[in-house]
């Protein structure tokens, strides 16, 4: 569970925040390597074939759950453990927090907020488990979280609300956080509740106004139409790709703050995203539509005019500009970046309606590429 630290200055050092998303005008690479182990983590299970079980008297073993893991994760952030915290997170969560922690190294950081850490606390809302069969895994839990802080929980708490997604691999493996957006309260679509449980029911076989198997496909189409025509639709608004009107933001293209303002100007920057995996898990809401989260992989493509060079800098005050080696005569630069996104899918009669975004959690991944400029009269 980390911060999207960027805010777009390199004059000085930005603490992370668990409810900030930083701009992006960023650039692409393939995620090969990680694709196994993000699949591996995500990818087993379908949210049609879930069914609830959850009761009363779990109440005390999800909040245990949930207090464990938010214990664990401020030990890691406080040391900048990428070994302390892949034993609390998986998959994509731990693909994005892993790269964070070695930009901080990378950077002279001592804590995931730079010289000194302050802890966050996290408590449970309200969960569900989702199960298959007995032997069937990995198990999964939902949980609806509020962070605090400081103690005692009734002071300091987010207007925000955490949705994680909880994997249970086999019967001796811990639970771990796959997947973390960060949700707007006011935004979060009513749950169905049943009676008896403590939560969320897996999302039926109710019309939607998009398929459920192809709503991550559905977003990923509209993000490459904003990042490469700047045409925003299927649901998307500019406020989602503020820093500041929610308490998440979806990434943004603007100007390199690596390179020179000289060079700035002759860059262009341009992004494809694909849905890397179904949907993590769907479901239903009190009206018959369906909350789901899924993650998208985004290549991000920054490129100068033809026969001109640029720079690549490094700011031990901006910790994602180690995300490349400083270099110059440089004629574009690749970053991959993952996109954890939770959206809310109405109802098919809800005709008017489009999906909603009301959350993610993102962030840039090691493995990017330079490429040199070729010379003026190849």
């Amino acid at each position: 569970m980390r911060s999207n630290r960027f805010t777009g200055s390199v004059t000085a050092p930005t603490a992370k925040s668990r409810y900030s998303r930083r701009p992006i005008w960023q650039v692409s690479v393939a995620v090969v390597s990680l694709g196994g182990m993000l699949l591996a983590a995500c990818g087993q299970t379908s949210a049609a074939t879930v069914t609830l079980t959850s009761s009363n008297s779990q109440q005390g073993s999800f909040s245990r759950i949930v207090r464990n893991y938010s214990a664990a994760n401020n030990q890691a952030n406080r040391t900048l453990s990428i070994a302390r915290q892949n034993s609390d997170e998986q998959g994509t969560a731990a693909a994005i927090d892993n790269t964070d922690f070695q930009l901080s190294r990378d950077a002279g950081y001592q804590t995931a907020q730079g010289t000194s850490y302050k802890p966050f606390y996290e408590e449970l809302d309200r969960a569900v488990v989702l199960k298959q069969t007995k032997k069937a895994y990995p198990k999964l839990l939902v949980t609806v979280d509020s962070q605090y802080t400081s103690t005692p929980k009734t002071a300091n708490r987010s207007a925000c609300r955490f949705l994680g997604v909880f994997a249970k691999n086999s019967s001796t493996a811990p639970w771990r956080v796959t997947d973390e957006p960060t949700v707007t309260k006011t935004l979060l679509p009513k749950v169905k509740v049943l009676s008896g449980s403590l939560g969320l029911e897996p999302q039926s076989s109710s019309p939607l106004s998009i398929p459920i198997d192809r709503l991550s496909k559905y977003y990923a189409l509209a993000l490459t139409t904003y990042y490469q025509q700047g045409v925003l639709s299927r649901g998307l608004k500019q406020a989602d790709f503020s820093t500041s009107a929610e308490c998440w933001s979806l990434p943004r293209l603007s100007t390199n703050p690596y390179l020179s303002p000289s060079s700035a100007q002759r860059v262009a920057t341009s992004a494809t995203v694909t849905a890397l995996h179904p949907q993590m898990v769907a479901l239903t809401t009190a009206n018959g539509g369906a909350l789901a989260v899924f993650t998208l992989h985004a290549d991000l493509i920054s490129s100068s005019a033809q026969n001109t060079a640029f720079t690549w800098r490094h700011s031990a005050t901006v910790p994602d500009s180690y995300l490349l080696p400083a270099a110059s005569g440089l004629h574009s630069i690749q970053i991959p970046l993952l996109l954890d996104i939770a959206v809310y899918d109405p109802p098919v009669a809800q005709t008017k309606i489009a999906p909603r975004v009301v959350g993610s959690y993102w962030g840039p991944l090691l493995g990017g590429t330079e490429t040199r400029q070729a010379p003026k009269n190849a």
